[in-house]
């Protein structure tokens, strides 16, 4: 294990890795700054953020930059723009606008587009090229629609309170649509997807609705699989841990097994260890954590077993996977440090 040269968190200024593992990120919100770092401690850009009244920002899905909305006067009229900046993305671009907030940004498979929505009135999905070059309305309508990503072949997915819809980025008549399944006279009032395959096959939708309906909660919450243009109903879904592959992922269960989100099967990992339960897979090597002192880790395909690692007791909970066997830590004392679970696991 050891600890990243790049700056520690403190108050008011904040460290956030992007998704891939391999750059973060520093927030200065005193200097109104973003100062980009890889994993080495070097430093790969700075952006200047004074003057912009920031809402919200995150990473990419891609950790290319950042976007962000953020409050404007275009033409004399208060509106809240989403922008993309920094890393990769170089300068402040603009990509739409909304006097309410555009929001739910989701980056198409090609990393050329990003689609996001605006509430009322009329609720709108668009989608803009993140060079600024070209934006697109997509989808109008006068009561809620829910954006929920997109599929293997560049179409934006969206619900209303009944159907799921496809749409392509020429805006035209939607390819296909599907029933939600919901009982006559129950409507949902937010979907969303909780998780995605990496090849888009499949994935698992989360649905709240006005009233309850089969497999929902007492909260009217439910979830569904949805494979192609079919959606099934789940009996069970924990904490998904990580993908194994295209199709297969790790849920937090003991011991761990390999679930096909497209035919539902599953398979034996080969573990036995049954007191150990995992909270992050990263290449082949799972982690569990017990608590800041006690960790544990296994091979995928070697080990039946955890193996018990001595740890220093400052590393905070929530262990991130980077790749290669390593996981990211935020310590407790705003430091960032690396697991690398290879070499933990080896005897």
């Amino acid at each position: 294990m050891w600890r990243l040269d790049i700056p520690q968190s403190r108050d008011r200024y904040f460290v956030k890795t992007a998704p891939s593992g391999r750059v973060a990120v520093a927030a200065d919100m005193d200097a109104r700054s973003f100062t980009f770092f890889n994993l080495r401690g070097d430093q790969n850009g700075w952006s200047d953020a004074r003057g912009l009244d920031l809402i919200w920002w995150a990473w990419l899905s891609d950790s290319s930059g950042l976007v962000a909305a953020m409050r404007a006067t275009v033409d004399g009229r208060s509106t809240t723009q989403l922008v993309v900046f920094g890393y990769q993305r170089g300068f402040l671009t603009v990509l739409g606008e909304d006097p309410v907030g555009p929001d739910d940004p989701r980056l198409s498979p090609d990393g050329r587009w990003l689609a996001f929505s605006t509430k009322c009135c009329p609720w709108r999905i668009v989608a803009s090229r993140l060079d600024g070059s070209d934006g697109r309305v997509l989808v109008t309508g006068a009561l809620p629609i829910s954006l929920l990503g997109w599929d293997a072949d560049s179409r934006v997915m969206y619900s209303d309170s009944r159907q799921i819809h496809w749409v392509g980025l020429d805006a035209t008549t939607p390819t296909r649509a599907i029933d939600l399944g919901l009982p006559q006279g129950v409507n949902a009032v937010g979907a969303r997807i909780l998780e995605q395959s990496p090849d888009r096959a499949g994935a698992f939708i989360g649905i709240f609705a006005d009233r309850t309906f089969p497999g929902a909660g007492s909260n009217n919450y439910g979830i569904r699989r949805l494979v192609g243009d079919r959606l099934y109903e789940v009996t069970s879904l924990g904490h998904i841990v990580g993908w194994l592959n295209d199709r297969e992922f790790v849920e937090s269960q003991r011991p761990p097994v390999a679930t096909d989100i497209v035919t539902g099967s599953r398979r034996s990992l080969g573990v036995s260890d049954d007191q150990q339960e995992p909270n992050a897979l990263s290449g082949r090597i799972l982690l569990a954590q017990g608590n800041r002192t006690e960790m544990s880790v296994l091979r995928l395909g070697l080990d039946d077993h955890y193996r018990s690692l001595n740890v220093p007791g400052n590393l905070g909970c929530c262990p991130a996977p980077i790749g290669d066997g390593l996981f990211r830590f935020l310590g407790m004392d705003g430091w960032l440090y690396v697991l690398d679970g290879e070499v933990a696991a080896t005897p």
